[in-house]
């Protein structure tokens, strides 16, 4: 490298561009010892430990489950209504109504299991 370049005006140029570097005063945004009291970490979850974040997402599966039970058992009476006596779109409406129903019973006992976690937990 050093031979490539014979100009002494290159040279120059690049002793002043290096050394620029050194003089340059950088910034150092480090935390005093005392902590910095403006800024503060806020949970974005709102709880503290775990049986309050699954009771939170248990109140939003019930929030989301009640409209879909009402909506399943709609489903299920209209394809009852409009079988025409064919047992085959009778049952499937039954099954329609009965699983919307299993499902809602499972997200009520699920939130049940969370409230009895959390009194045991405090």
């Amino acid at each position: 490298i050093f031979k490539k370049i014979k100009n002494p005006f290159y040279w120059l140029v690049s002793l002043i561009f290096s050394g620029l570097v050194f003089l340059i005063n950088n910034k150092v945004l480090a935390q005093t010892v005392g902590g910095s009291p403006s800024l503060e970490l806020k949970n974005p979850l709102g709880t503290k430990n775990i049986i309050q974040i699954i009771n939170n997402v248990l109140n939003y599966l019930i929030y989301i489950s009640v409209p879909i039970l009402a909506i399943m058992i709609l489903v299920g009476g209209f394809q009852i209504l409009t079988s025409r006596d064919n047992p085959e779109k009778i049952k499937s409406g039954k099954t329609t109504i009965t699983y919307a129903v299993i499902g809602f019973v499972i997200v009520l006992i699920s939130k049940g299991v969370a409230l009895i976690l959390l009194k045991i937990m405090g």
